[in-house]
């Protein structure tokens, strides 16, 4: 499966009352569309997939699927299998691979639990499928050795999102064979590239696609001066957006970019404060130019 990165794991708009605003939704993929983004990941930690039922998950990716032109990886994670399983069925006909987490209830689980309860969910589809190795959320991590005796068992087992924020770890991902790996970090774009990794996956970037989509462009055509400055660009909404809850102010900020995009989370998430709002308003209009660079 060839991935075309960067990676960007997509909010989920919703309404004030909560439920999904699928026409913002939709505003918004073509947004990324027509900034050049080729391949998003639905239902991911962006997403606010904990908050969303089985139902709307399956609801979100076949309107993804119908509005945006590209590759779309979907997360299928869940602590019950059979709903792993359920949403990968699902997934099918309206996805082109297929990201998992460990199980992220019951913590630090022994490594035969979480490859058990991962390949038996790799063995039941055909699916090209990416492992994700979210620690800080799951309290399970997916090693490189877990990875390997995965491999050995499922030709279906493509890669890994590797969001543990650990570039040496994720490298180690990448000496297994054939094994394609994508880092969860805005802030690691560049070094993503330069230690030979496939590339990033971004979620406060959906802001500035324009900057991340910059990086690996520039690097791929080896003018390294122009992806270090678009990495220097997007740092300076990296630093400002590490102040405040990571989903609401990418969701306040994507309102000053998309007309009408609700600023809105589910709970037990909370919006931004009235402050935190002005606050990322006048960053916005006043650092336009940073996506001007080129």
């Amino acid at each position: 499966m060839n991935i075309i990165a960067p990676i960007f794991a997509i909010v989920t708009p919703f309404f004030v009352d909560g439920k999904i605003d699928f026409e913002s939704l939709g505003k918004y993929l073509i947004f990324l569309q027509e900034r050049k983004v080729k391949t998003i990941l639905t239902n991911g930690t962006t997403a606010e997939f904990p908050s969303l039922s089985i139902e709307e998950r399956m609801e979100l990716l076949e309107y993804c699927h119908k509005v945006f032109d590209g590759t779309i990886l979907n997360n299928i994670s869940s602590c019950c299998q059979s709903d792993c399983l359920r949403l990968a069925y699902h997934a099918e006909s309206y996805s082109d691979g297929l990201v998992i987490l460990p199980p992220f209830y019951n913590a630090n689980l022994p490594e035969a639990g979480i490859t058990s309860f991962l390949s038996k969910i790799l063995e039941q589809t055909d699916m090209p499928t990416f492992l994700y190795n979210f620690p800080k959320h799951t309290n399970n991590k997916i090693t490189p050795t877990m990875a390997k005796f995965l491999l050995t068992k499922h030709d279906n087992l493509v890669g890994i999102k590797d969001s543990s924020g650990d570039l040496k770890n994720a490298a180690k991902f990448k000496e297994i064979d054939n094994f394609q790996v994508f880092v969860g970090s805005d802030s690691l774009a560049l070094k993503v590239l330069s230690n030979g990794l496939n590339g990033s996956v971004s979620g406060g970037g959906n802001v500035f696609p324009e900057l991340v989509i910059a990086i690996p462009d520039y690097f791929h055509a080896n003018n390294l001066a122009k992806a270090k400055q678009a990495q220097v660009n997007l740092d300076v909404w990296n630093k400002l957006r590490k102040q405040y809850p990571s989903v609401a102010v990418t969701k306040a900020a994507l309102s000053t970019r998309i007309d009408n995009f609700p600023p809105f989370v589910r709970s037990p998430l909370t919006k931004l404060s009235d402050f935190g709002f002005e606050q990322i308003a006048t960053f916005m209009k006043n650092h336009k130019l940073l996506i001007d660079f080129k």
